[in-house]
């Protein structure tokens, strides 16, 4: 049984249409649909009121340092059972993948090393934290403020 599971494993990235092309998007996309689709939703909108939607919206949170840590602090990334180059890897792809629009050009992907750091102390109070960073964005960049608000309420 356990040798089954484990092909499967090894094989079900293929079986769901990944390519072996580029075998880091194709992990991180795999890891999305066991880690965080479940919550977020295939397409990373989530649920009004109840989970954060990532699509259109993640990417908003690289205009500060602290909205970047907070992003691999909240408890659902920094707890995550993956190694640190996977949680890199994950986030990296799933800002390109459903928030690039949003993201700062200057947009440095995470590393290994950030996102280790970055675990070690995880968001005690992610909803107020969340908020408290999305003002201090507002206020910092106007230019953004407007996309931001709207792009909230949606």
């Amino acid at each position: 049984m356990a040798k089954m599971i484990r092909t499967m494993l090894v094989l079900l990235p293929g079986m769901l249409g990944f390519g072996t092309a580029d075998a880091d998007n194709d992990r991180a996309r795999f890891n999305y649909m066991i880690h965080c689709q479940g919550c977020h939703l295939p397409d990373a909108s989530g649920y009004q009121d109840k989970v954060p939607r990532m699509k259109n919206f993640l990417g908003f949170f690289l205009h500060s340092q602290e909205g970047r840590d907070f992003i691999i602090q909240v408890p659902g990334v920094s707890l995550a059972q993956l190694p640190d180059d996977e949680i890199a890897e994950l986030m990296n792809w799933l800002i390109n993948a459903y928030s690039a629009e949003q993201r700062p050009d200057e947009f440095v992907p995470y590393t290994q090393s950030e996102v280790n750091a970055l675990r070690q102390s995880p968001e005690a109070d992610p909803l107020t934290t969340r908020l408290r960073i999305l003002r201090a964005i507002a206020v910092q960049q106007p230019d953004l403020a407007r996309e931001l608000t709207a792009s909230y309420r949606e």
